[in-house]
């Protein structure tokens, strides 16, 4: 199990997700990026993470009961705004293989 934890820890970032790490990170312990950490955040509720000082809206929407589930993810990549007006978060580019990045961040 052990082994298995290091070498997901090690793999190199899927293709799909290369836009978002110019503001997330999936290493739980960094800190710091203007977005926060997407370790296991398919099942979490929005705005959750206690190390990371979400905007009203996402505190709002997680209080609301939003949770990242694949198909709350997958409306919200396509149109954050639709899905908790207010975010900072940016609408991806076109053509981001939306699907791979949610796939991707499940395995986290």
């Amino acid at each position: 199990m052990m082994v298995a934890a290091l070498l997901l820890a090690a793999a190199p970032v899927a293709p799909a997700f290369q836009y978002c790490v110019s503001c997330h990170s999936v290493d739980p312990a960094e800190t710091g990026l203007p977005a926060p950490s997407l370790d296991g955040v398919v099942g979490r509720t929005a705005g959750s993470r206690s190390d990371f000082d979400y905007s009203p809206a996402m505190r709002a929407a997680g209080a609301k009961g939003l949770v990242w589930t694949r198909e709350t993810l997958k409306a919200f990549l396509a149109n954050p705004e639709g899905v908790v007006p207010g975010t900072a978060m940016q609408r991806l580019p076109p053509g981001t293989p939306v699907d791979e990045v949610i796939d991707w961040l499940a395995r986290r």
